[in-house]
């Protein structure tokens, strides 16, 4: 999560699981967004990219990831 934002109330015991992780984390927010990990690279030149996605739906429950913002 960034610094500065405010803490989110996620809708599953499975969504609550996967933000917990510290390390290897996968989920997470950002800009106010639910977002997914779904490819971290590693480049030639000793850095790292990485690609990340907008998570509109909780893949575990299905609820929309909006209403996690809506308060």
């Amino acid at each position: 999560m960034s610094s500065g934002e405010a803490p989110i109330e996620p809708c599953c015991e499975d969504l609550a699981a996967a933000l917990s992780f510290e390390t290897g984390r996968h989920f997470f927010v950002e800009d106010g967004e639910l977002k997914l990990l779904v490819a971290h690279t590693p480049l030639l030149d000793g850095g790292d990219e990485e690609e990340e996605n907008t998570v509109r739906y909780c893949p575990f429950c299905g609820k929309p990831t909006a209403e996690l913002f809506a308060r």
